[in-house]
């Protein structure tokens, strides 16, 4: 009988839940548009909203809300927001810390006329974003919001296994039991909408695989990563053979402790692109014998690349594992400069002893 109550209260919960989304924005810009999600949310999910970086909490605030939430949803509109003490807005800011985290996210980007100048900063967070992520969609003006908001919605619920809707605890009048369930007890196996989201998020076809997660309760972001275990990268490259230039897709294994050691090489400070040109030396060397071990008649390989997709996924993996940090934008662009963190090196120095 104990057993029984247990799973019923259990069944409720679970369909009493709703999602959070939380809302990476520059605060109060674009409210019709965060007037229409409030009002599409409102039997979905709660809301949570990126707050005026005048405020010393707002940092903290979104990487909690963040940290806890379901899923995010990116407004992109007219303003790339104040520029905090890292060289980046708050709503960059959070953008990170979600793809550091995994969350599942939809982009809304606002479609500019070509004769307004937003601004450097706007136009190289948009185009990060856009090579970054796969669902996006643009709106302007005259867009109906709402059906927007459906059809992008509509696109992702298969996707990360989304419920149509929330369900009031009082509306439930016969909780769902296991019918085969006897007064020795079953095991009833459930997950979280946040359990459901982060492994239907996880995409099969990557070639790169999340390193698993740290055991340590303090800290439900970063991941632990294990130094020897391999792992593979797709990359592209020219291969010259008989005067004749061929273009070569292939894919190599790196380990863990190969990148680490690669990333100590760097400088202080380094952009996404030069950890590209990192990856691109390290596998060079390998590439050159791989190649030219399955077309023995090459003479010269040029222009090792990884592929880009790889790329963005390994970054993310060195963010949410706390190898690298934001460190500083440059001065002119809102481009992302890393630096490796001190748990980083300190992982590094013992690997040596």
């Amino acid at each position: 009988m104990t057993v029984i109550t247990i799973i019923v209260v259990v069944e409720v919960i679970l369909q009493s839940r709703r999602y959070h989304v939380h809302i990476i924005c520059v605060a109060h810009e674009q409210p019709l548009v965060l007037d229409g999600l409030a009002v599409f949310f409102q039997s979905r999910a709660f809301l949570t909203y990126d707050i005026s970086p005048r405020l010393p909490q707002a940092s903290l605030y979104g990487r909690q809300c963040i940290d806890s939430c379901d899923h995010t949803v990116v407004i992109v509109g007219d303003s790339y927001g104040t520029t905090q003490n890292l060289g980046v807005s708050q709503m960059h800011l959070s953008y990170l810390s979600a793809k550091a985290k995994l969350k599942p996210m939809l982009i809304f980007i606002k479609s500019q006329s070509h004769d307004i100048d937003t601004g450097r900063q706007l136009h190289d967070f948009t185009r990060l974003v856009e090579q970054q992520v796969e669902d996006v969609y643009y709106y302007d003006d005259n867009t109906n919001i709402d059906e927007l908001l459906k059809t992008a919605y509509n696109n992702v619920a298969a996707k990360w296994n989304l419920r149509p809707s929330w369900v009031k605890a009082d509306d439930i009048k016969e909780p769902l039991i296991q019918s085969n369930l006897t007064q020795q007890g079953s095991t009833l196996e459930t997950g979280t909408p946040t359990d459901v989201i982060r492994k239907s998020y996880n995409p099969t076809d990557n070639l790169i695989s999340p390193p698993t997660e740290s055991d340590d309760v303090t800290d439900n972001v970063t991941q632990s990563i294990n130094l020897l275990e391999k792992f593979d990268m797709k990359y592209s490259a020219q291969a010259y053979e008989g005067g004749n230039l061929s273009d070569i897709t292939m894919t190599t294994s790196l380990t863990w402790e190969q990148v680490l050691h690669a990333l100590v090489r760097m400088p202080g400070a380094f952009s996404s692109h030069g950890l590209q040109g990192c990856l691109n030396r390290l596998i060079a060397v390998k590439a050159d014998k791989d190649i030219k071990k399955k077309m023995p008649n090459v003479h010269a390989v040029s222009r090792c690349q990884i592929a880009q997709d790889d790329l963005n996924k390994l970054q993310n993996l060195l963010i949410a594992a706390n190898w690298i940090q934001l460190t500083a934008s440059g001065a002119r662009t809102s481009q992302e400069l890393w630096k490796l963190t001190f748990y980083a090196k300190k992982l590094f120095e013992e690997n040596q002893q």
